[in-house]
């Protein structure tokens, strides 16, 4: 339902409320005021045919906007308001004494339209499923009716009951009457206190049934007495209560079927306090008047519901006995079922090769699957209640064990993060060590954190087979290429005629060996490239480039190769900045170029372009060679993958550039893809994350500006940290090899000493100690003096001690203190980011922008 639907309902709903508030408080006006009996009377006449149309039209309009049980409730309701209508109208045309000469038509259509009043509120009332909760509501309407009609009786109605004569109509309805009152406002009563739905609705048409049966039930002891009079306030009883009944039709919730929102057997208590409520407020009443004798119809009543109270409990108890058996059966059926998972997941546990183990909230072990427990040479027993951290993990080369507030379990437990594909090393009970590929996840009870799981496998024989891989690589790439570049110089020395002329056989047959000899050259270098995109190898060193500059340097490159082939390259004005590798990004334009060029027919142009929009930049190589298939557009990035197998043959090419050129677009964080339409040339896009526009247009970007190391997992990562620092006036180096972060920031720390090396300190301020693992024997081989700390206050202390030259501190630990220390000291700093999510970085630039440079441009 949209918005505008839904509020039109309550826009009508308050509509109807406001003319109700307005017309009552005319009626009230009008009937109580000095106007003459003749002007009163047809006043209550006419609020009476009123109310009564209202609820009949608002009846019908309910009655057709909603189906079943609810449409069959309403339909009861307005035919109570038809014939109480009928009986008003007839008692009105006929002016009809309701005291001395009381009419059986009016006075029986009245009784009717209370029964069917009642069976309409009924069927408004929440289904029951159960027939049990369905007896019980029926006895409960009949406890507290007895009761309300016994207080009633032993209070005001002693006369109307007591009265004798049944033939005689006034006495017969007399009795008959105020009985269907009560019943009906208790009812109303009833289902108000026990209603599920809207509360409102349920105040607005229980009311309205309320007023109308105490004024009936005034009017019986009035007619009784002999001084009832029409056209006085009392008849505002009346009025109001058909008032409300209408506004009651105009309700959201009067079409509406309101859903359960409580279990069966919720009310059980609520409804035993409202009976025996009612049944001590009739037996305090009796009491009081006690002098006086119980008439036989009170004492009927008192039968009727001591009775109906009675087998209500028995009911009662019956059916809770019942529900409990039945959830103790299900507790059984469940229980059972607990038990079967458990065995289940024990014996998959017990299968799986990997070793796992969960830890509580102290990182203390709660289970070990016997695969974790042979592999750590300690039966699963001996292992419980021990701390992972200190039990497993293997110290570091120097003996130093590690700090634990780093460890992946610590952050699963601390952090709630998920650590997957890891790599650790882990001590056996005998003291051997070896390496481990872990995921580690945290274990949740709805939103807490209540410990961890790992998962973690043996990675010595992986390590041994890419060990191999690695040697058969280095065989690959220095004794196979070695023999090959001295096989091509040798043909290239035959080929020029160095040791004679040859014959034009001998020519063409060196010619063909020489061919052979790059092709085989340009496979090796390919293969390799492969090799490391897919094992994550290959490293890079991101910086701000024009992508202009970028298309410059590929065209110049290539062109030789393509004047040789009678193709021109051209390269359109182009636009943005791009974060990237250099070398690498060239080499896939140099791929996609040279592919352009040799399926280019003569004469054919080769077009280089790069657009940029909000998020990237999209570079371009169109040709107007023959195009690609449509079923080759997605394959012919697959290594190997040709249009035509005869283009190896007649073009050239190892069939990889496309797949490497894929491997780093997307070690960028970017994507290719191609488009053809057949026979009219094809076009190879990749896009790359835009960053902010940098001065100059050399490669690679300028170097001015305080640089800043960014070292990531994934080059998505690299890219957006990167693109907000260079935003930020910095100089970001990315990097996404560890190994090769390690060496960016030795030559950083060098470049800030220049030649200050002599009993200089340099401080390392990082949360963790793989960093300082791998810088301090490097630093130290050099004459330098390293400290580490863990924490911003501690590195302030730090400074005021040491008076380091260099401090390596992580962007994390930037807070405010120590980087006015800092500035005050003067120092100089390179920055690192550790695990830092862009929101995080986005934090810190305000005091990265305050730090100043030292006269060398470092920061």
């Amino acid at each position: 339902m949209s918005r505008r639907s839904a509020l039109v309902p309550q826009w009508q709903f308050s509509a109807a409320l406001g003319a109700a508030v307005v017309l009552c408080g005319l009626f009230t006006v009008l009937l109580t005021s000095d106007l003459s009996r003749e002007s009163r009377q047809t006043a209550s006449a006419v609020g009476l045919l009123l109310g009564g149309c209202g609820i009949f039209f608002g009846g019908i309009r309910a009655m057709r906007r909603t189906t079943g049980r609810r449409r069959r409730a309403w339909l009861f309701i307005v035919s109570a308001a038809a014939v109480a209508l009928a009986g008003n109208v007839w008692s009105a045309v006929l002016d009809v004494d309701p005291v001395n000469h009381p009419s059986l038509f009016a006075e029986g259509s009245l009784a009717l339209a209370l029964v069917l009043g009642a069976l309409g509120l009924l069927g408004l009332g929440e289904a029951l499923h159960r027939g049990a909760e369905r007896l019980v509501l029926i006895l409960d309407g009949i406890v507290m009716g007895c009761a309300t009609l016994l207080i009633t009786s032993v209070l005001v109605w002693n006369e109307v009951l007591d009265t004798e004569g049944a033939n005689d109509v006034r006495r017969t309805l007399s009795i008959l009457l105020p009985i269907l009152d009560v019943a009906l406002a208790t009812l109303a009563l009833f289902l108000i206190v026990r209603s599920l739905g809207n509360r409102t609705f349920w105040c607005f048409i229980g009311g309205g049934f309320i007023l109308y049966a105490m004024s009936d039930m005034a009017f019986a002891v009035e007619a009784a007495r002999g001084t009832f009079e029409f056209g006085t306030p009392l008849d505002l009883g009346w009025i109001i209560g058909y008032s409300m009944l209408s506004v009651a039709t105009w309700h959201t919730d009067a079409t509406r079927p309101r859903p359960r929102e409580t279990p069966p057997g919720s009310f059980d208590v609520q409804g035993t306090v409202l009976v025996f409520g009612t049944l001590v407020a009739a037996l305090a009443v009796q009491s009081t008047r006690s002098g006086e004798q119980v008439t036989p119809l009170q004492g009927a009543l008192w039968v009727v519901l001591l009775l109906a109270a009675g087998f209500r409990q028995i009911l009662l108890t019956a059916d809770n006995a019942a529900l409990r058996h039945g959830l103790e059966q299900r507790v059984d059926e469940q229980t059972a079922d607990l038990r079967r998972m458990a065995r289940e997941t024990e014996v998959l546990l017990s299968s799986v090769g990997d070793g796992i183990y969960g830890v509580d909230l102290t990182g203390r072990v709660t289970f070990l699957n016997p695969s974790g427990a042979a592999a750590l040479g300690q039966p699963p027993r001996a292992l419980l209640g021990q701390v992972a951290h200190d039990r497993f993990h293997a110290p570091g080369e120097d003996g130093r064990p590690y700090d634990a507030t780093g460890c992946y379990v610590t952050e699963a437990i601390r952090d709630g993060l998920v650590a997957s594909g890891e790599e650790d090393v882990y001590v056996r009970a005998d003291g051997t060590t070896f390496p481990v590929e872990i995921t580690a996840s945290p274990v949740r009870q709805g939103e807490r954190v209540t410990g961890a799981v790992v998962v973690f496998r043996d990675v010595t024989q992986r390590r041994e087979v890419d060990r191999m891989k690695n040697e058969f690589l280095s065989v690959v790439s220095h004794e196979l290429r070695t023999p090959l570049t001295s096989i091509r110089g040798s043909l290239g020395l035959l080929a020029g005629g160095g040791l004679g002329q040859l014959s034009p056989q001998a020519a063409r047959m060196i010619s063909i060996a020489m061919d052979s000899s790059d092709r085989l050259t340009r496979l090796i270098n390919d293969i390799l490239d492969i090799e490391r995109i897919q094992s994550g190898r290959l490293s890079m060193s991101l910086v701000p480039l024009q992508a202009a500059e970028l298309l410059r340097v590929t065209a110049s490159e290539m062109d030789g190769f393509a004047r040789a082939s009678d193709v021109r390259i051209e390269v359109a004005p182009s636009e943005g900045a791009v974060l990237a590798d250099a070398d690498r990004i060239v080499q896939t334009l140099t791929n996609l170029v040279g592919n352009a060029v040799k399926f280019s027919p003569p004469g054919a142009l080769v077009r280089l372009e790069a657009v940029a929009d909000e998020t990237d930049v999209t570079f371009a190589v169109h040709d107007e060679g023959r195009g690609i298939p449509e079923d080759k557009l997605e394959a012919v990035f697959e290594p190997f993958e040709q249009v035509d197998s005869s283009d190896a043959r007649q073009k050239g090419g190892t069939g990889l550039g496309l797949a490497i050129s894929r491997g780093i677009v997307e070690r960028h964080g970017g994507r290719i893809w191609a488009e053809s339409v057949g026979g009219r040339g094809a076009s190879v896009r990749f896009s790359l994350p835009r960053v902010a526009q940098v001065a100059g247009a050399q490669l690679p970007a300028s170097s001015e500006g305080p640089s800043v190391i960014v070292q990531g997992d994934s080059p998505q990562t690299v890219v957006r940290l990167s693109s907000m620092l260079s935003g930020g006036g910095f100089q970001p180096v990315g990097v996404t090899d560890g190994e090769h972060a390690v060496d960016q920031l030795v030559l950083e720390v060098s470049t800030a000493l220049r030649g200050r090396r002599r009993e200089a300190v340099v401080l390392i301020v990082q949360p963790g100690d793989a960093l300082v693992r791998s810088l301090r024997p490097r630093l130290e081989g050099q004459g330098l003096r390293v400290d580490h700390v863990r924490s911003g206050p501690e590195a302030a202390r730090r400074v005021d001690e040491l008076h380091p030259r260099v401090v390596l501190l992580d962007l994390g630990l930037a807070e405010p203190e120590l980087m006015r220390k800092l500035r005050v000291e003067g120092l100089t700093v390179v920055l690192s980011t550790s695990k830092m999510s862009p929101e995080e970085l986005e934090e810190r630039m305000v005091l990265l922008r305050n730090t100043p440079t030292n006269r060398d441009g470092t920061p």
